[in-house]
């Protein structure tokens, strides 16, 4: 009798614990994980990629082939960055600015291209992307700025660093800068390092 009542409990447990459903973890760290506003349509995403082909391409690959004396005609496809990395590059900016005080609210992405005389030749003249941090100064919530060299509450535009570096000198009367030794090394907090393709 008492194997019977102990059999009978361990099938009753068995069965309960199969028929219990259990939750899946959540397989995203972030609040909110549906599908954004922003999300195009396909219809969308062929008309904007048709008119860029038929438009602006042709003229960057006209000068690709002009800067590389008719050795390359295609321009930059797509640039590519590794999800990790990305993930990577966001943590460290919302680290750097929330240490700063200063409220990250998005994301510039430049359109550029590289210099014809970058060290890497098979990236000379390519288009690329460069992310820059923004946050809100006055009215204003996409002002990019530079988290590293901001102070505690105030955040700096990046366009006086460029405007610094393009201009070669040092701004002398800023306390802020009087500290950083060499223009050429003047570190910043926007990001690119991407893959484009051609020609990876």
């Amino acid at each position: 009798m008492k194997t019977s009542s102990i059999a009978i409990l361990l099938f009753i447990l068995m069965f309960s614990s199969c028929s219990e459903k259990t939750k899946a973890p959540e397989s995203s760290c972030y609040p909110n994980n549906k599908r954004p506003s922003e999300a195009i349509t396909y219809e969308e995403m062929s008309a904007m990629m048709d008119t860029y082909e038929k438009g602006a391409k042709k003229e960057l690959n006209k000068y690709m082939k002009k800067i590389s004396g008719g050795k390359d005609s295609i321009s930059t496809n797509y640039n590519w960055y590794k999800l990790d990395e990305l993930k990577q590059y966001i943590a460290y900016i919302e680290r750097i600015s929330k240490e700063k005080d200063i409220e990250v609210t998005g994301f510039r992405i430049y359109p550029t291209s590289y210099p014809k005389n970058y060290s890497i030749e098979d990236l000379q003249g390519r288009q690329t992307l460069i992310f820059t941090p923004t946050t809100k100064i006055g009215l204003k919530e996409d002002v990019a700025f530079e988290p590293l060299y901001s102070e505690k509450g105030k955040p700096v535009g990046i366009s006086k660093f460029l405007k610094q570096v393009r201009a070669k000198k040092a701004y002398k009367d800023t306390l802020l800068l009087s500290t950083l030794k060499e223009q050429t090394g003047l570190k910043s907090s926007s990001a690119n390092r991407i893959k484009p393709n051609p020609p990876y």
